[in-house]
């Protein structure tokens, strides 16, 4: 409310743009700079060499969004691209634990998501690698859940522990470990965030000299704390 949209960012959108530049733009309160950034392109097109395209990602209105999948397998090239998503998800989701990096009992659910998210990479050449099956596979039971996920080599040195409390019978060192995972996971699951993110209209190389986007991704200020922690994944 203090005016720096309109006395500042309104002025860095219009001037890149009269520049040819591709960008990415936070718009927090959707859709005051993406209607801005479009309607500056639509006057100003002809300062591109390559007319780049504007993406829009909202949850709120699916009708104005199109669809973008964050944890594209093509753009994880190993397990640490898989922990740096996880971990980046899990801190947005519960902010004290960035205060306590390190700890146990918040090491453990961001291994235990990276695993998940490595074996989607990795199974069937990343066909279900978006976050709604991440989601999805990070609640079923255990005795079920850690045998398939053992199958992947690259990731039992992250599943061991939990493999060990389960064989061992050490449900509540388990549940201490997992569960945190498994609830912070479940406040994402919604039709219209599954819909968005499963979805691959376009890839996240905005700065493409052949295919150069502008890409907008639009925040709900009473939503932020969901919507936040997904566009996280995006401007990570």
């Amino acid at each position: 409310g203090a005016g720096k949209s309109y006395f500042v960012i309104r002025h860095v959108i219009t001037q890149h743009i009269s520049k040819g530049f591709s960008f990415f733009i936070y718009d927090f309160k959707f859709p005051d700079l993406t209607r801005i950034a479009y309607n500056t392109l639509r006057i100003q097109f002809r300062y591109y060499e390559v007319l780049p395209k504007l993406y829009v990602i909202n949850f709120d209105d699916l009708a104005r969004s199109h669809r973008c999948n964050p944890l594209y397998p093509e753009s994880m090239v190993d397990i640490t691209d898989a922990t740096e998503s996880s971990r980046t998800m899990m801190l947005a989701l519960n902010r004290e634990w960035i205060k306590k990096q390190g700890d146990f009992f918040v090491e453990s659910p961001i291994n235990f998501t990276t695993a998940v998210i490595w074996y989607l990479k990795k199974y069937e050449n990343g066909k279900y690698c978006t976050l709604p099956h991440v989601i999805e596979l990070a609640q079923i039971e255990y005795n079920k859940l850690f045998p398939v996920l053992s199958l992947e080599a690259e990731i039992e040195v992250l599943i061991n522990p939990f493999i060990s409390a389960l064989v061992n019978g050490a449900m509540e060192q388990l549940e201490g470990q997992i569960a945190s995972a498994k609830i912070c996971l479940a406040r994402l699951a919604s039709p219209q965030l599954y819909y968005v993110l499963s979805g691959n209209d376009f890839t996240l190389d905005v700065n493409n000299p052949e295919k150069p986007k502008l890409v907008c991704v639009g925040n709900n200020p009473s939503k932020q704390q969901i919507y936040g922690a997904v566009l996280s994944l995006y401007i990570e």
